[in-house]
């Protein structure tokens, strides 16, 4: 499955907001990119694509309590996605259908609010309710990351949501900042026990999860030494072996992640033959990510969406981020931005002119293009004193400067000289 387009109204912060994620030639997977201030609404919309995927049903699991969803002064919002089915993904009763539409909407009566379904797009065409919605449908595959993608420390309740449903489990890191991905490394050391046991499939399974981290995904020379009981055990380039729990928060995050999307497409289409020799993983669905730069070293930013593009070509990521250096990745027609809160600008896509300066320029200049929309780099110490730099030299040409001008403009030409 595949989103094509993404619609809101009246939802969190957003008046309106409708994003279509089609390439130029038709196609959906690869990188797409959403950039905004803080309190711009980036979380917020990658929450609304995962709840109008799962449907309400698990939409309110995830999301408890649903209030504070309706944009203040309305009582009504919805979120509408138009999903595009794969072969592999199945319709319960045998229905198909070419695309449809995914909807919620939330209403409020006083103080309740309540979350159900809607039919504003799809009117009576085929829907979600025997396909994405319907726990006992096979594909589907699509899973959320937040920004807090951490191994350790789960609440009871955390831990309780991601050994539930699924649906609930590929998602509950972008609803819940106390869930973990703890679950992956026990998925390792299981298989590793069932390598033990002789047991084929899964031990190709653990040898190309190992392989897939030490295909240059991993930083500074640093490796895959082994998984044992204890989990999994990392050698860096001095020859120390370590524990994946010893690691810096940016290593165990992107390690966490990358093992549970591969986890979770194991669950939806099985073991057997899921990476391919090469270390791909050809099958299709979306993959959400919050803040996707989070923890990384601006080396790692450059890389890692090249990166997940080359080794899961079918995947649809729609990620999230501040940083320049990720954009750079974006697929074309992949670049979305988001106002800052208050404005009266309306989210929009970047054009073809503005895409193609963020992919080839320096990362100044994706700062001040329309992905960012910052007026200059420079620190703010660098911005007054270039002012005052100026006003005085301006003064020096219609007049004479006071001694205590004259050093501080020599004082001040430190930050005019390149």
């Amino acid at each position: 499955m595949y989103v094509r387009r993404v619609v809101l109204r009246d939802l969190k912060g957003f008046r309106e907001l409708d994003f279509d994620f089609s390439r130029p030639e038709g196609t959906y997977e690869g990188w797409t990119v959403i950039t905004g201030d803080n309190a711009s609404g980036k979380t917020a919309l990658l929450k609304a694509i995962a709840l109008a995927i799962v449907g309400p049903d698990i939409a309110r699991v995830l999301q408890s309590p649903i209030e504070g969803w309706i944009r203040k002064g309305e009582e009504v919002a919805s979120a509408a996605v138009e999903i595009v089915p794969h072969d592999k993904d199945s319709f319960a009763h045998g229905r198909r259908a070419k695309t449809f539409w995914s909807e919620l909407e939330w209403s409020r009566t006083g103080a309740v609010t309540t979350l159900a379904p809607a039919s504003v797009r799809r009117r009576r065409k085929k829907g979600p309710i025997h396909g994405p919605w319907n726990e006992t449908t096979s594909g589907w595959f699509a899973a959320g990351y937040g920004p807090f993608r951490r191994l350790y420390g789960a609440s009871p309740d955390a831990q309780r949501l991601m050994s539930g449903p699924s649906r609930v489990a590929r998602f509950a890191t972008m609803f819940r900042e106390d869930a973990t991905l703890g679950e992956c490394e026990i998925w390792l050391k299981d298989l590793s026990y069932k390598k033990l046991e002789s047991r084929v499939r899964e031990g190709t399974l653990l040898d190309s999860v190992v392989g897939l981290l030490n295909s240059e995904f991993l930083r500074n020379g640093l490796r895959v030494e082994r998984v044992d009981s204890d989990g999994l055990w990392l050698k860096d380039s001095a020859g120390s072996v370590l524990p994946l729990s010893e690691m810096s928060e940016g290593y165990r995050a992107a390690i966490a992640m990358l093992i549970d999307i591969v986890r979770q497409l194991s669950s939806v289409f099985g073991a057997d033959g899921l990476v391919s020799s090469s270390g791909v993983i050809e099958h299709r669905g979306v993959v959400l990510i919050d803040e996707v730069d989070s923890h990384l070293h601006p080396e790692w930013q450059r890389q890692i969406g090249l990166w997940l593009r080359r080794h899961f070509p079918g995947i649809q990521f729609i990620v999230t981020t501040h940083s320049p250096l990720i954009c750079q990745a974006a697929d074309q027609k992949g670049l979305f931005h988001l106002p800052a809160p208050g404005s009266d600008a309306h989210p929009f896509q970047l054009s073809d002119k503005d895409y193609w300066q963020v992919v080839k320029s320096n990362a100044d200049v994706v700062y001040l293009s329309p992905a960012f929309d910052l007026h200059h780099t420079r620190s703010p110490r660098t911005v007054d004193a270039r002012r005052k730099f100026a006003e005085l030299n301006a003064k020096k040409a219609a007049t004479r400067l006071s001694a205590a001008e004259t050093t501080e403009l020599g004082q001040l030409a430190l930050f005019v000289d390149l």
